[in-house]
């Protein structure tokens, strides 16, 4: 697919999610609370990465050799190295969080399917780090 033909397709996106979040607020009376929070959170999604995208399209037509450089240097092993820390780094916090939410609401004396929820998300990451580590140990 030719690149403006990409670029108009992404416009073509943002303006169906426009299309459908302004539906969302005209049938509001005819849509129940559920069906209008997923229609507008259909159209935000399709609205914002079509108009991302558009973007992103009309400056690397543009704007080409810039945006040739950039795709090297994402694909440079220095930055890949560092992105992989940075991901794995924001895991670890994000997993010690969860922990500390748990902890939050049990002293707060919280509902309880929201403690073993966050302690289920706590363990199934450990245990899929715990996987992929095995995965990774045979294949390199």
């Amino acid at each position: 697919m030719k690149m403006r033909n990409r670029t108009k397709l992404w416009l073509i996106i943002a303006a169906v999610g426009l299309l459908v979040l302004s539906g969302t607020i005209f049938f509001q009376d005819a849509l129940s609370k559920t069906q209008e929070g997923v229609l507008t959170g259909i159209g935000s999604m399709l609205m914002g990465l079509g108009v991302a995208k558009f973007a992103i399209g009309r400056m690397e037509e543009k704007h080409p050799e810039q945006m040739k450089q950039n795709e090297i240097e994402a694909k440079d092993e220095r930055n890949v190295m560092i992105r992989l820390k940075a991901q794995a780094l924001s895991g670890l916090v994000l997993q010690f969080c969860v922990v500390a939410v748990a902890w939050v609401c049990m002293l707060i004396e919280g509902p309880l399917w929201f403690i073993l929820t966050a302690i289920g998300v706590f363990w199934g990451k450990t245990i899929l780090e715990i996987v992929l580590m095995e995965y990774y140990q045979k294949k390199m």
